[in-house]
């Protein structure tokens, strides 16, 4: 006869997730699928159906309620106590493993599960001595069972309860010391905002237009009221992205349009769906300030990549990094592995890693093309200031011939620069349309850059006096406007002029000219 051993209970509490909040995951998991067949049959209408979260890091307690269809109390020992024996269907319900609810075993001294159903006078509590149970693990001497080890650790109570009253609860009662990170309040509300199933953020402009999507799909959104210590939980994107050097961020790019592209395999049935957002793509989103950076694996709504798998699919894994977005995948056979990290191997996963690996190959296109956009915008003012300081110069008088030849031969080369720039620019603009991701991010960055442009207006007259331009074949000079010195004198000048030139910076070097000019007119 056959026996499981005890230390799969191990692997299946502390050996199976790579971080201890993802208990939180697992339970709310476990709650939504319970709110969606309440929801499904009308059990409960009128009623506001929610996952209460509440921590309490003085007693170092947690505890998870939701108040859907509850436990019967003749189903509860079934229920709860197998392990790796759920009822639920592959495919419809975001858990079918039965083993979520074991993870926190290894995180806390007592696990408890109190539960009642509508129509019934009592609770149940169902608790699991986890202190104990992880001691007989470690024993050596103890070879129990899988099975007698539990039965030794679980114990059933049944307490009075109003008729009308329908919930389940987690009590996760002396979390270990090593452990702390399952109460840090802050820490707990960013990973359900990332990693279960709740609404987007109000100030994400473009939620109306995914939720439209899902409508015309006749997909579900999958959401749930989340709360942790009586504040609602939310995806937190936004619009803006952040940048910043000493801890201040501020923005530099923005999010002005989304893009939603479906995934269907051979037979046109559904594999997934995206929507990533169309910004200026400025740079690498940074880490630092944009927790919403990179393109995110979900399935029910649940994160199952947070963007390094994803990264895999871009011919430059960085390539993710200038997204911000989300792909749902939707098939049933698109089945999560135990620890909910990704997909089980099989066609369709691979069906879908094709096609995502070919779609991002054309999203490279956007961040590169936006570069070669704001470049040709840039050799533009480039060109137009150095052409604004000839102008000035023609104006004001050059130091000497070797200035002049300086600022004609640069303006020269931006000029040529410019002209190939904009040449590429505008083959760009007939491989696109408005209707092109890339047709808009271009629109986009001629309205943020041709202001600057209009920005550089002709130098005004010296002294208000029209400007006159000097003989054919002659170039006026600075120091011609020293009247009161010689033209030896101006001669002296002419040579500092020129070695302040050489020596400061081209800024540096003008202001100085200029104080020294001012000076000797006086």
């Amino acid at each position: 006869m056959s026996k499981i051993g005890k230390f799969i209970i191990e692997n299946l509490t502390a050996g199976m997730y790579s971080e201890s909040k993802i208990i939180y995951r697992e339970y709310i998991q476990n709650a939504a699928d319970q709110i969606d067949i309440a929801l499904a049959n009308n059990m409960f209408p009128g009623e506001d159906i929610y996952i209460d979260i509440a921590i309490d890091g003085f007693s170092r307690t947690i505890i998870i309620k939701d108040n859907a269809t509850g436990i019967p109390s003749a189903l509860v020992a079934k229920k709860l106590g197998d392990v790796a024996d759920s009822d639920k269907e592959l495919g419809i319900d975001k858990g079918f493993r039965g083993i979520g609810r074991l993870g926190g075993l290894a995180y806390c001294d007592t696990l408890r599960f109190i539960t009642t159903a509508k129509g019934e006078t009592i609770k149940t509590i169902m608790t699991w001595d986890a202190q104990r149970l992880m001691a007989l693990i470690q024993d050596r001497n103890a070879k129990d069972s899988a099975e007698e080890l539990l039965n030794q650790v679980i114990s059933y109570q049944t307490e009075q309860e109003k008729v009308d009253e329908h919930y389940f609860i987690v009590e996760l009662i002396g979390i270990r010391k090593e452990n702390h990170e399952l109460l840090d309040l802050d820490a707990v509300r960013k990973y359900i905002s990332w990693n279960t199933p709740v609404p987007y953020a109000s100030k994400f402009l473009y939620r109306t237009e995914i939720y439209s999507f899902l409508e015309q799909q006749c997909l579900p959104r999958n959401e749930y009221k989340i709360y942790v210590n009586d504040e609602e939980a939310f995806k937190n994107y936004g619009t803006y992205l952040y940048e910043g050097s000493s801890g201040t961020p501020k923005k530099y790019d923005e999010i002005f349009d989304i893009e939603i592209k479906i995934f269907n395999n051979a037979n046109g049935e559904m594999l997934a769906w995206m929507w990533y957002g169309i910004s200026r793509f400025e740079k690498a989103i940074p880490a630092a300030y944009n927790e919403m950076r990179g393109l995110k694996l979900r399935q029910s709504n649940i994160l199952l990549d947070d963007g390094k798998i994803m990264s895999q699919f871009f011919k430059q894994s960085r390539g993710n990094s200038y997204f911000v977005g989300e792909i749902h995948a939707v098939h049933v056979d698109l089945i999560p592995n135990a620890r909910r990290d990704y997909f089980n191997e099989n066609h369709t996963r691979n069906e879908l890693e094709a096609h995502l690996e070919e779609y991002f190959s054309t999203m490279q296109r956007l961040y590169f093309g936006a570069n070669d956009v704001k470049n040709a915008y840039r050799k533009e003012i480039l060109y137009r200031e150095k052409e604004l300081e000839y102008q000035k110069k023609q104006i004001t008088g050059f130091v000497d011939d070797k200035e002049r030849d300086k600022i004609e031969r640069d303006l020269e080369i931006k000029k040529v620069e410019n002209a190939k720039a904009q040449k590429a620019l505008e083959n760009l603009r007939k491989k696109t349309s408005i209707n092109d991701p890339l047709g808009r991010v271009i629109q986009k960055i001629e309205n943020t850059y041709q202001p600057k442009i209009d920005e550089i207006a002709p130098p005004a007259p010296v002294n208000g006096a029209k400007k006159k331009n000097p003989p054919q074949g002659k170039t006026e000079y600075v120091t011609q406007r020293l009247s009161k010195l010689d033209k030896k004198q101006q001669k002296l000048v002419a040579r500092i002029y020129g070695v302040i030139n050489d020596v400061l910076p081209e800024n540096l070097s003008q202001e100085l000219i200029k104080k020294i000019q001012d000076e000797l007119s006086k």
